[in-house]
């Protein structure tokens, strides 16, 4: 799935959230690695800003996903909770 392309849906909505929930799962797990590999080089400073920056543009496509993800009215004229980001 490109950034930035529209999911449509013609089988109800199912192969989009299998699409998404893919996605998902896939920046979600570069995020771990790069927090793994975070770990491996404490002493290397120019290492783990190349891999924050990684973290970094992941976590953002991350939150463009969700963008994407069809919201019920009811849910997108709630408030958020308190605690969130």
């Amino acid at each position: 799935m490109a950034t930035g392309e529209a999911i449509v849906s013609t089988d109800g909505g199912q192969l989009a959230a299998r699409e998404l929930v893919h996605e998902f799962r896939n920046l979600l797990a570069v995020i771990v690695n790069y927090c793994e590999l975070i770990a491996d080089e404490t002493n290397d400073p120019a290492a783990i800003k190349a891999d924050l920056h990684e973290i970094r543009i992941a976590a953002e496509r991350a939150l463009a996903l969700t963008d994407k993800i069809p919201v019920p009215p009811k849910m997108a004229a709630a408030e958020p909770p308190s605690d969130s980001l």
